[in-house]
């Protein structure tokens, strides 16, 4: 399309060229193998025609018949070519307008003519001074009258004879270049026209684009379909998430409630229920969402995730468990950082191995009092404490999980933050206070849903999901490289992880797209 384009701008801004020419008959010389126009053989000797066309005696004659004074212009509008059957010299002229390039041709023809024509005058007029020279020293010699003379003159006449002859023969054979045929003016500009330009913008594109197409393809590792990632794993495509300009502009953080008729939110539907059918069997599973950089969305798709997994019917706990970039409160509408959450808990627990891991009820619980979804709610959801709770400057000693549980305002669904105490993280996951947390969960929900750091800058992911009923990998279509993603999936699997499969975020076109048209008819 840009070939194309390009030539249709020309073809619109090019200044049209017209050509004239004008045919020069070359009569024989004693260079070539004709004879003169007496039959005899002209012993003349012309340059070649060529040559003689660009010279600076035939350019000054013609801008001299044009009156033009811009001599570089003029020579660079000339060219000249010569028949090898017949010896004629074709001269093409090239001018902005009709009459411009018929004139420069017919000065050119002319010049050129004129220049031939000097250059036989020129070598007559030599032979004719050297009879001049012969002629006076044949009289000196008469007049001196010695008899001794006799075999000289006779000499000097023959070479005389020679010389008259010549001049004839020079005379017979013109003239030696006559215009044939005058400049034409033409009637239509030469070159390419429009249509043939664009034919060759169009084939010009079409080659170029395979080109970048062919080193894209070899250098441009990125996952660009879903079947790109299922060359790399045997790990099935769970679902693929379209891209969605509201989500990445910010004005949607949460699909489900914000926008639930849209692709997206049906898409992460899709992707609740295939990991339904694989953990149909298991009582409460834990689910690790993670991705192999930071940037493809595992935090958007976790907290939708569960927010779909909630409004199922289920009782869901999202963990915010990405200790060193911990963005999951921000989508829920907690404060980024300062909230009592999960790292607080293993310290606890790590600090003190005695006490009973069994949740102590350090807060009311709410699940009677959540409030439900308000699907014309701002986009910006806010999370709250439970009635009869502390607040998060409150002062508790963070024992239980339930303790530091927060509503979220979807029912079903509460948010554990990442805690305060967030340095360390990979000892954090691996310490003895990491099971205690993990045996107090199931007992408060349904599904727990964990946001973990990348897999492949940090070695989090992998000590937490050992512990995890499996890990579903986001992967970002456009962004996430192939390689990456392929050392994230053989990274867990060799840590004994087991990988539920991948989610293709930010897809341009999801295989559910043909039926949006009449999914949400009312």
């Amino acid at each position: 399309m840009v070939a194309v384009a390009g030539a249709f701008a020309y073809s619109k801004i090019a200044t049209p060229k017209y050509q004239s020419s004008v045919l020069i008959e070359m009569a024989a010389t004693n260079a070539g193998s004709g004879t003169g126009a007496g039959g005899t053989a002209s012993l003349v000797t012309l340059p070649d025609p060529v040559q003689e066309l660009s010279s600076t005696a035939v350019l000054l004659n013609a801008a001299q018949l044009l009156k033009d004074a811009d001599l570089t212009s003029l020579s660079n509008s000339v060219t000249g070519t010569v028949d090898t059957t017949t010896g004629s010299l074709s001269i093409v002229a090239t001018g902005s307008s009709p009459r411009q390039a018929q004139a420069i041709a017919s000065a050119y023809g002319h010049a050129f003519v004129n220049q031939i024509q000097a250059i036989a005058t020129a070598q007559y007029g030599k032979i004719g001074a050297n009879l001049n020279q012969i002629t006076a020293k044949i009289a000196s010699l008469n007049a001196a009258g010695a008899a001794a003379n006799a075999a000289e003159i006779a000499l000097l006449q023959q070479t005389e004879a020679t010389l008259l002859a010549e001049q004839f023969n020079i005379t017979s054979g013109e003239p030696y270049a006559s215009i044939q045929v005058a400049a034409s003016l033409p009637t239509a500009p030469s070159g390419l026209t429009k249509s043939k330009l664009l034919g060759i913008g169009f084939l010009a594109g079409v080659l170029v684009g395979i080109g970048i197409a062919l080193v894209r393809e070899q250098f441009d590792t990125r996952l660009r379909t879903s079947s790109g990632a299922e060359s790399i794993t045997t790990a099935p495509i769970l679902a693929e998430l379209p891209a969605d300009s509201d989500v990445r502009s910010g004005k949607v953080a949460i699909a489900l409630v914000q926008a639930p008729q849209s692709q997206i939110a049906e898409s992460i539907r899709e992707l609740r229920t295939s990991l339904r059918v694989i953990f149909e069997d298991t009582p409460c599973p834990m689910i690790v969402v993670t991705s192999p950089e930071p940037g493809d969305g595992k935090t958007f798709v976790t907290a939708n995730l569960a927010t779909a997994w909630a409004m199922s019917g289920s009782k869901v706990i999202v963990v915010s468990a990405d200790f060193r970039r911990p963005r999951l409160e921000e989508i829920f509408g907690l404060q980024a950082t300062g909230l009592p959450g999960l790292a607080d808990l293993i310290r606890f627990n790590w600090k003190n191995p005695e006490r009973d891991i069994l949740p102590v009820a350090r807060r009311e619980s709410t699940t009677d009092a959540a409030a439900t979804v308000d699907h014309s709610a701002s986009p910006s959801l806010r999370a709250t404490p439970s009635r009869g709770s502390r607040l998060p400057s409150d002062e508790v000693e963070p024992s239980s999980v339930k303790s530091l549980l927060f509503e979220t305002g979807i029912w079903g669904l509460q948010v554990l933050p990442a805690g305060t105490e967030l340095d360390s993280p990979s000892e954090l996951f691996g310490s003895p206070g990491m099971q205690p947390v993990l045996d107090q969960l199931p007992l408060l929900a349904d599904v727990i849903v964990f946001d973990t750091p990348p897999v492949l800058p940090v070695p989090d992911t992998a000590i937490l999901a050992r512990m995890a009923n499996g890990t579903v990998v986001v992967a970002s279509e456009g962004r996430t490289d192939r390689n990456d993603l392929e050392r994230t999936i053989s990274r867990l699997e060799s840590t004994q992880c087991r990988v539920l499969g991948v989610a293709l975020n930010r897809v341009r076109r999801a295989s559910s797209d043909s039926y949006q048209s009449y999914a949400f008819k009312q």
